[in-house]
């Protein structure tokens, strides 16, 4: 708990889920362990304090992002306006492949994540839906990669006549298959995150049991050891599982969201580079 009273952080605030694997219930642990009843109550109100506080500190920081986000549109309309478009044009070549790094790394990151790293094993295993959903970060991740290095080829690549303005406009379409490919890919995920996230369809699970104690990060599992499964985090139900699973594709559906927004700004950025290329005998006249 992250606001327990004082004194209690690491006494009466620990109390397990229904009193652990050794007691029947949270008021056995107290009385055991510290002569008291007030251990659940401690336990939940620290609890609620936390949410609150996290409820207030996500969304302050959201309210501020987008602050920021509309400063950096301003910003950057007040400064295409003061200098030429050919300019901004050659700038915006310059930048693509750092612009993509963001999104390159987190796609790739999320889908290690999801599908080798050790606490996800279990949850691969008995989930495929969460499999698939990994699967596509990696492809995100290469779509956006293989954009990047268009990127880079089409920022040192210089037109000096018709043949090589011509071969140009062939990469930039390339470019703009390349990111329409990889809107499909992050909109996949972003479209599976939501639909798990907002309960229309439900998770499956074969053994709940086990994922519960691969997701638990505070300690309330007991019996995580064991070889009888039944006996496997007792204090864990499978609703409460599927509610850790479908925050999870909450963030998910959060992350693909952002991505999203990278992909059609590249996307906005590859239509206006073509008309541009096309348009190089005018501007460069």
């Amino acid at each position: 708990s992250s606001s327990p009273q004082e004194g209690t952080e690491n006494d009466e605030c620990v109390v397990p889920i229904m009193g652990g694997e050794e007691y029947k219930n949270e008021k056995a642990w107290c009385l055991a362990k510290y002569n008291s009843t007030r251990c659940e109550y401690i336990r939940n109100e620290a609890q609620y304090e936390c949410t609150v506080a996290s409820y207030i500190f996500f969304t302050s920081n959201g309210v501020w992002a987008l602050i920021l986000v509309f400063l950096i549109w301003v910003t950057l309309s007040v400064l295409q306006a003061i200098i030429s478009m050919p300019i901004v044009q050659r700038s915006k070549e310059s930048n693509i492949p750092l612009w993509l790094t963001l999104p390159i790394v987190g796609c790739f990151g999320l889908g290690y994540i999801l599908l080798y790293a050790p606490r996800s094993m279990t949850v691969k295993q008995s989930s495929q839906d969460l499999y698939w959903i990994g699967l596509c970060y990696f492809v995100s991740g290469g779509a956006f990669a293989l954009a990047a290095v268009v990127g880079c080829f089409l920022k040192f690549y210089s037109v000096l006549n018709r043949r090589e303005k011509k071969f140009k406009q062939g990469i930039v379409v390339f470019f703009n298959a390349t990111i329409i490919l990889t809107i499909f890919a992050v909109a996949t995920i972003f479209t599976t995150s939501l639909i798990y996230a907002l309960n229309i369809v439900d998770i499956s699970l074969d053994s709940y049991q086990s994922i519960a104690c691969m997701l638990d990060f505070g300690g309330s599992c007991t019996g995580c050891d064991s070889d009888k499964v039944h006996k496997m985090c007792p204090e864990w139900s499978e609703d409460d599982v599927k509610t850790v699973l479908k925050t999870i594709m909450k963030q998910s559906a959060t992350v693909a969201a952002i991505f999203l927004v990278y992909a059609f700004i590249t996307l906005r950025y590859g239509f206006l580079l073509f008309r541009h290329v096309s348009n190089y005998h005018i501007e460069y006249v």
